[in-house]
């Protein structure tokens, strides 16, 4: 696991610093847009301060990226492209770029979400929710979205042709969502701590499952992904407190409980520990291939570090079961993949977690040795006995000091 460990840390730094040498960020061809949100308007070059398009109208366009880049998303700024008339007035709107995770902002990509926001002026609200269509399990994307439109337009406005900005209602709700988080968390470490020695609250750990379903996946709709990892490296900063006390959480409890998350409260290890508990005869899998199996997760995180640190896009490494479970969102592919490893743990116990997973895989490499993991045949990873640390989820049954 060593060697293993090391050859990440060595590819993920050489592909980080290949991927900031050789794949610099894209340039938008701002210019070819312009038909699109002003259609037979002509503009000229781009300047000025604020920098903006000056139509023969009267109206401008910009950037929104120029005026508001401290304005940010989940995983970094949303940049548009808008037309706004010397009234105020919004005329235009167009997505340049942004790095959210596409199976939760799908729809606020297209057209028809976009024209919600024509005609309206700088001094309205723009409230997500109320006066913009709120975006089920998209919140923080939405919100700032509705925060960037705002804030760009009133200092357009007001700097640009001199209109009387009100002070309108922000766009932005508190995030309280990482209160909720940690009120799960924090629970599940201390009964994790506590049941390593007596077992009589063991059961307890099946609660927290549940609450990890429940919570974490369709409340919250936040399990700790790989592309936290990835964005986070990349600098692409986030506006959401829970991501980050999610990330850092979980990080520390890899540092001193290895698999604990995987174990006690991720969302879709739950159910596939669920469906591994109903009454079917497993298969019985040699041990030398399982172990040969279990080497894969390892590889494929490597795969996809490198691809992602590189800079590729993140949607091009993310095939997790859990990011297209609790988005409620997905392509073809990736919804077979997700009934498909729900289902098979109904013959191999937690199948994802123990050769797929990439977040497992993370917390696999790091996780400190711990030698009172015995191992026993109830073990929801049917581990062998003494299994090796990096496949352990802490589940405590077989803890012996």
């Amino acid at each position: 696991m060593k060697k293993i460990r090391t050859a990440f840390l060595i590819i993920a730094a050489l592909s980080l610093i290949a991927g900031r040498i050789f794949m610099p960020e894209e340039k938008i061809d701002e210019k070819r847009h312009l038909s699109e949100i002003a259609p037979g308007s002509s503009f000229s070059d781009k300047k000025g301060d604020p920098p903006r398009y000056q139509a023969d109208s009267g109206s401008i366009a910009f950037n929104t990226y120029d005026l508001v880049p401290h304005i940010r998303g989940y995983a970094g700024p949303i940049r548009l492209l808008l037309a706004l008339d010397y009234k105020g007035k919004i005329t235009g709107i167009r997505i340049l770029s942004h790095r959210e995770t596409k199976n939760y902002v799908h729809y606020v990509e297209g057209p028809q979400y976009l024209k919600q926001f024509i005609g309206k002026g700088v001094n309205d609200p723009f409230r997500a929710g109320e006066d913009i269509e709120a975006v089920s399990r998209a919140t923080v994307s939405v919100e700032a979205l509705a925060e960037t439109v705002r804030e760009s337009t009133r200092k357009a406005a007001s700097e640009v042709y001199g209109l009387r900005v009100e002070g309108a209602e922000g766009a932005k709700r508190a995030d309280t969502g990482w209160v909720v988080y940690l009120s799960l968390f924090i629970p599940a470490y201390a009964l994790y701590s506590v049941t390593r020695r007596p077992k009589r609250l063991l059961r307890s750990r099946d609660i927290s499952l549940v609450l990890g379903i429940v919570i974490i996946g369709v409340y919250l709709a936040t399990p700790f992904s790989i592309l936290h990892v990835f964005n986070t490296t990349l600098l692409r900063l986030s506006s959401s407190l829970l991501l980050y006390v999610i990330a850092i959480s979980t990080m520390l409890s890899i540092m001193f409980g290895g698999r604990f998350y995987c174990g006690w409260l991720c969302p879709f290890g739950a159910l596939a520990e669920f469906i591994g508990r109903l009454p079917f005869r497993k298969w019985d899998i040699p041990v030398e291939t399982d172990d040969r199996w279990r080497r894969l997760k390892y590889f494929l995180l490597i795969l996809i570090t490198a691809v992602a640190l590189a800079g590729a896009p993140v949607e091009y490494v993310n095939y997790e079961t859990y990011v297209t479970l609790f988005s409620f969102h997905g392509n073809t592919l990736t919804w077979l993949l997700v009934i498909l490893m729900l289902v098979i743990n109904i013959r191999v116990e937690r199948f994802w977690c123990r050769y797929l997973c990439p977040v497992g895989a993370l917390a696999g490499l790091f996780s400190r040795k711990d030698g009172g993991y015995t191992g026993r045949k109830d073990c929801p990873m049917s581990n062998k006995p003494s299994p090796h640390i990096s496949e352990c989820v802490r589940c405590n049954r077989c803890y012996k000091l």
